[in-house]
């Protein structure tokens, strides 16, 4: 018997990922033939975070892990357990809980915090690339409060004033990154960012989102998308494509453009210089794939 799905093929769901986002990613291929590509997709509800210390309420030396669809290599600055971890119900998600501090950091990356899992697509890259993540903020109220950071950063993230930040919330650091932040005085705004080391200022499109509510998901992604001759990332909030302006054009030289650069997946929360305890980013899914 055949399934009978209701509605527009095309049509956006609430919480599930943007078909304008993985309506051409061959899932099914990759699955079938691994050689071709790679798809992951972590909601979080097979996970599990490793309780290292006998009380099971910290960290040890900050460090700690989720396994799950997506090993996640964790770290937490303050060491306790509670400020980043899987909630008891049946959500799944990934919760991450400031406190008071300034430049306080919880991060979360993939490849162990040293591998680099990911490569972007180069200059004239023709291989599809797609990612998206489903988000929400409990704080937007308080300016420079945190800084928040959902995407693909360089490695080594996971660590003392960094989660893509370096340390300042207000920007974000001289690294390889592209995805999606709030920066420190912009509580309300999520941007698209993207940066390659060394190459000048870091490029991004303030105003993407304005109306971010507090405590509201938003989807966020971009994807690797051919538009006559030209290549570009295209960049999406709740499957909407944020438009020409926003696009990245990788079919020619774009120097801040971090092309054919291994990058793991970062999130993070980092306490702005007017930190606030206990408001919240989290993560309801992740989801990455590419072709090789």
């Amino acid at each position: 018997m055949s399934e009978v799905i209701y509605g527009s093929p095309n049509a956006e769901p609430t919480r599930g990922p943007s078909p304008s986002i993985w309506k051409d990613c061959p899932v099914n291929s990759f699955l079938n033939n691994p050689g071709s590509g790679y798809h992951y997709f972590d909601d979080f509800k097979n996970s599990v975070i490793t309780k290292e210390t006998a009380s099971s309420t910290d960290f040890t030396s900050s460090v700690g892990f989720s396994r799950g669809d997506i090993n996640w290599y964790l770290f937490c600055e303050t060491t306790k357990l509670i400020d980043l971890s899987i909630p008891q119900n049946d959500e799944g998600v990934l919760q991450f809980l400031s406190d008071t501090s300034d430049q306080d950091v919880a991060c979360a990356v993939s490849g162990n915090n040293e591998q680099g899992l990911f490569n972007t697509p180069k200059v004239g890259e023709t291989k599809g690339f797609w990612f998206e993540a489903r988000f929400k903020v409990s704080g937007i109220a308080v300016a420079a409060a945190h800084g928040v950071f959902v995407g693909l950063a360089g490695v080594g993230q996971a660590a003392n004033a960094k989660g893509a930040f370096d340390g300042d919330a207000a920007a974000l650091g001289a690294i390889d990154y592209v995805g999606f932040a709030i920066l420190e005085g912009d509580q309300d705004d999520l941007i698209v960012a993207y940066n390659e080391a060394g190459a000048g200022t870091a490029q991004s499109s303030t105003g993407v989102a304005d109306a971010l509510v507090a405590d509201t998901y938003v989807r966020a992604g971009f994807k690797l998308s051919k538009k006559g001759i030209s290549t570009e990332i295209r960049f999406f909030i709740d499957g909407v494509d944020l438009g020409d302006d926003v696009a990245v054009d990788v079919s020619t030289t774009n120097a801040n453009w971090p092309g054919d650069t291994d990058l793991d997946l970062c999130l993070s929360l980092v306490g702005g210089s007017a930190a606030v305890s206990d408001e919240s980013l989290i993560v309801d899914w992740v989801r990455v794939a590419g072709e090789y």
